[in-house]
């Protein structure tokens, strides 16, 4: 056997040593770097974004207050224009409804205004007749400031309640036959510090969605590039250990010159 010394090795026994250990280390040194690369790496965590309820409430406040003019002026024609047609509709049902409102509101004006006088229309007729009969008894005749009713003999109180009685009658008459409107609120278009919190809340959670979709993305991005390096590093191995130890148990020829026997062992044939 011809002996080629490498240090204090033979050469064949030193040959089938340096292949096993670089071997070794080159095996051990890829599992490493593939264990690093193979693992995937979780995702960042995008942290929700706290909602301060105050800072909210001055949002929603400093709204309201910048729109408070316009949101004012809106409902005041809304609702002016709403019991426009709502009267317009009733003269065409009812025709004749819009002077009948006017004589029951001033009725009822007159009636509340002096509800122990007597209608002057009523006045004037006792005048009339008085001067026809050429009657001037009573305290009619006797005293500027006399009271009809008493000459008649009329309760004062109680005539007097009969009319407002009367005059509620009329107002309640009035209510029921006007045209019904359903006037507009302006606090349904002020924002409460509720709503406010909801919609900030709303957006937050959505930008948090948004960069964890991002986080996700990069993440899986990282993780596909490590996989593709590992499989580029594990077939270089395999095209290495091939070249070395031969295909379907061929030995290795690679150094010239020399032959192997099947252990790998280096002999020279001339002994």
């Amino acid at each position: 056997m011809k002996r080629l010394k490498l240090g204090s090795c033979r050469y064949g026994q030193d040959v089938q040593f340096h292949h096993h250990t670089w071997g070794y280390i080159a095996g051990a040194a890829i599992s490493v770097v593939g264990g690093v690369l193979t693992k995937p790496k979780a995702p960042k965590t995008a942290n929700p974004t706290a909602v301060d309820l105050q800072e909210e409430q001055t949002k929603a406040l400093g709204g309201n207050l910048g729109n408070e003019n316009d949101i004012e002026n809106l409902i005041g024609r809304a609702n002016s224009f709403q019991a426009d047609q709502a009267l317009s509709l009733q003269n065409k049902l009812m025709p004749g409804f819009s002077d009948l409102q006017k004589s029951i509101t001033s009725r009822a004006k007159t009636l509340t205004d002096n509800p122990y006088a007597v209608p002057q229309e009523v006045q004037d007729n006792i005048s009339r007749i008085a001067a026809e009969k050429g009657i001037s008894a009573g305290t009619r005749g006797q005293f500027n400031d006399f009271s009809l009713l008493r000459d008649f003999g009329v309760n004062e109180l109680q005539y007097g309640s009969n009319a407002i009685n009367q005059a509620q009658s009329l107002t309640g008459l009035l209510a029921t036959i006007a045209p019904k409107v359903n006037p507009m609120s302006p606090l349904s278009f002020y924002i409460t510090p509720a709503q406010q919190a909801t919609v900030t809340t709303g957006n937050n959670q959505n930008q948090q969605a948004v960069a964890q979709g991002a986080f996700n993305a990069q993440a899986a991005a990282t993780n596909a590039g490590n996989a593709d390096m590992w499989g580029s590093l594990t077939k270089i191995a395999g095209l290495y250990a091939g070249s070395k130890l031969g295909q379907n148990g061929q030995q290795d020829t690679s150094l010239p010159g020399d032959q192997y026997d099947t252990v790998g062992v280096l002999h020279n044939p001339t002994g």
